[in-house]
Formats: C-alpha cells, sequence, structure tokens
C-alpha cells in the first residue's frame, strides 16, 4: 500500500512519468556498471560464487538472464568510459546506449574507443531515429577502415507449422538476393484500399504473399496449370467482322485494329478467339458452379482486370455477384473478376455489389461506404464477349 501512495504522489503527470523513467535508466546504468566492476575485482567469490550472475540469482533473486544482460551492459560501460559517464549522468537514453552497442562490433571495438567521446557529444539531444543514422554513418566509416571478416551466409530456410483450424505460422531465413526478390514481390502485389484502408503494414504484406501465391498457382506452366491466358485478346461483334466495313476490334490498350490485322490475328493457332456469336451460351443456371472455360474468357474479356483495383486479369479470380450459395447462377450478368485481395475482402467483411447493365459496378461496405466503378475497356458496338 505504502509503494502504490508513494507512486501516485510522485508521478502525477506525463512529464513526472517522463522524470521517473530517465531515473530508472540512470540507475540501471549505475547498476550495470558496479556489476562490471564486481565482476572484475572477484569479490562475488568470497560466498563461494562462481561468477557474479549466479551471486545475483542467489542474492537479488534475479534470473539467470537479467543477470547475464546486466552484466554485458556494465562491461560495455566500463569499458566504454565517455559512454559510461553519459549514460549515468542521463544525458544518454538507454535505448541510445543499446543502439551503441549494437553499432560496436568485436573488430571495431579499439577504433570506437578512440572515437567514443566524439560519437557521444554527436548524440546528446537527439532523437532515436537521427541517432541511428549517426551511429549508421560511424559504423560504415569504421568498417571500411579496419579489416573485417567476410559475413556469414545465412542458411537458407523455410518452416511452416499448421495449427488445428488450417491456419500456419512460421519463420523464414533469406540471403540478401532472395530477400531482395521477396521485398520486390510484395511491394508489386501490395495493394491500398484508399483513404479508408485501416490494415496495418503486416497485414497488407501478408495480403500481397497471398496474392503472390495465387499468382504463381494460376499461372505456373506445369501440366495441371489452372488456366492459360491468351496471349493476344481481340474483343468484338461477330456481325462487324462479317460485315467487313471497317475496324472491327479492340485490343487490351483500347486501340483500334484494321480488318487485315483482325484476320492476320485470327489466322493464329495460339489466339484465344474473342467473338459475341449467336448462340453462344452465357448462362449455364444451377447445373455449374464453377466457371466454364468460354464463360471465364467472356468475363476476362468484358473486365480485364479486378473491378475494384487496376490488377490485370491474371491476378484475378471469378466471383459471383450474387452468391451460389444459396442461390447465385453462374452467368455472365453475375460474374465479375476480382483479385485475390479484394476477392477475400468482399467475402469476409460481407461487401454488397451491383453489376449494372452498362457494365459498371458499385461496391457498398458493411459500414454503408460505397464505390463506384466505371466498365472496362468495351468494343466500339458493345461489351466483348468470348466464344
Amino acid at each position: 500500500m505504502g509503494s502504490t501512495s508513494l507512486l501516485e504522489s510522485e508521478i502525477v503527470s506525463l512529464h513526472d512519468l517522463v522524470d521517473a523513467v530517465a531515473s530508472a535508466e540512470r540507475h540501471r546504468a549505475a547498476l550495470a556498471l558496479a556489476t562490471a566492476e564486481h565482476a572484475a575485482d572477484g569479490g562475488f567469490r568470497a560466498d563461494g560464487a562462481l561468477s557474479i550472475t549466479g551471486w545475483l540469482e542467489h542474492h537479488a533473486r534475479m534470473s539467470h538472464g537479467d543477470a547475464a544482460r546486466l552484466l554485458s551492459e556494465g562491461r560495455f560501460l566500463r569499458r566504454n568510459r565517455a559512454v559510461a559517464t553519459a549514460a549515468v549522468s542521463g544525458q544518454l537514453s538507454a535505448a541510445q546506449v543499446a543502439l551503441l552497442r549494437r553499432t560496436v562490433t568485436k573488430p571495431t571495438a579499439d577504433l570506437f574507443e578512440e572515437h567514443q567521446q566524439a560519437i557521444v557529444d554527436a548524440l546528446i539531444g537527439r532523437d532515436l531515429p537521427n541517432s541511428e543514422v549517426v551511429c549508421e554513418r560511424w559504423r560504415t566509416k569504421a568498417e571500411a577502415s579496419v579489416p573485417m571478416p567476410e559475413p556469414p551466409l545465412p542458411e537458407r530456410s523455410l518452416k511452416l507449422s499448421p495449427c488445428g483450424d488450417g491456419t500456419h505460422f512460421g519463420t523464414i531465413v533469406l540471403d540478401a538476393a532472395g530477400a531482395a526478390q521477396f521485398r520486390q514481390a510484395l511491394d508489386t502485389a501490395r495493394t491500398w484500399n484508399g483513404d479508408d484502408d485501416s490494415r496495418t503494414t503486416r497485414e497488407r504484406d501478408v495480403d500481397a504473399f497471398d496474392s503472390i501465391m495465387s499468382f504463381f498457382n494460376r499461372n505456373h506452366d506445369r501440366p495441371e496449370s489452372h488456366r492459360h491466358r491468351p496471349h493476344v485478346e481481340l474483343n468484338l461483334n461477330v456481325e462487324d467482322l462479317y460485315r467487313r466495313a471497317g475496324p472491327c476490334a479492340v485490343v487490351r490498350n483500347g486501340q483500334t485494329l484494321p480488318v487485315w490485322t483482325t484476320d492476320t490475328l485470327l489466322c493464329d493457332c495460339v489466339l484465344h478467339r474473342v467473338l459475341r456469336a449467336p448462340g453462344t451460351v452465357t448462362d449455364y443456371g444451377r447445373a455449374t458452379r464453377s466457371v466454364p472455360a468460354n464463360l471465364a474468357r467472356m468475363v476476362i474479356a468484358r473486365d480485364h482486370g479486378c473491378r475494384f483495383c487496376d490488377r490485370p486479369s491474371s491476378w484475378c479470380e471469378i466471383h459471383h455477384v450474387d452468391p451460389w450459395y444459396p442461390s447465385g447462377v453462374t452467368k455472365l450478368e453475375n460474374l465479375m473478376l476480382l483479385c485475390d485481395h479484394h476477392h477475400r475482402m468482399i467475402h469476409r467483411d460481407r461487401w454488397t455489389i451491383v453489376l449494372h447493365d452498362d457494365g459498371a459496378v458499385t461496391f457498398t461496405g458493411p459500414d454503408g461506404r460505397t464505390i463506384h466503378r466505371q466498365p472496362r475497356l468495351h468494343t466500339a458496338t458493345g461489351p466483348p464477349v468470348a466464344a
């Protein structure tokens, strides 16, 4: 009760809290330095202890880890007196001292002893981010001026462990080259949902990681590949092709092609022809939940990419606007492309979607917020459909 009353009387404002933290850090620095001094003079052996950490475990009821960390901090301060003086006086914070300990390595320790006063003077009064800049600059110059061992190559590894509900957790270790590729892939796949996006950086990164894996599974070249997208997409109505009255096809970037170019491309056996032809099946009703290949090409030709963002069709999945369960049907007017991230978001957060007759889409979030997206590229005479 007495301790609580003391704390309540001494720390009554945020300024008092800051002062209390600074006081605790000064005492911690003095305690660490004293621990290192006693470890050096060996007085602990009088009690039969083999080390100062063992002595502290017995007499101060400290854990071995806490005692070892205190001794390590103290040995750094004992060797670097300018740092110790600044830490005990409160000119350097505990975080700044920890930063210096990380900065100084065995090859640069002697050089740091020579430079420590100048470095301490440069750190006094600086916040932690600027202190990191000062330390990084010194470390770079120091390592360039002393012999440094070859950096060990990390042992690349990936470990995943399943939880009972299907969730997985794990660790991944990459070398510099792999890490660069990984970061670039995350940057490419990362999405932003606008000013109302409340996801943390970690959440955006893991959503991007999901998208990368989904992209590979859809587009790898093994026999079980989900679907091979066309190299060239022509959007046209078959009646215009037969009339041959003028340009009748549009490619994905909006360019209109002359008839002879269209004829040339239609001769290419690799081409997936995208046509609006009489009798083309666009409505499979409740007969199938999965989207048949010809209908999938129709959706791709019409939407070109995610209707919520700008990702291309190769990143996308086909979504039933009116959910298949309990009553949705598999037909062109009930299907649209959504990238992996926005497909998950729509289902997870229960967004509602209205696909308008003109091809526009209105998304409504659970909070009532609406987002209206205009239709993608169309042919000159109407929306494209694949045969």
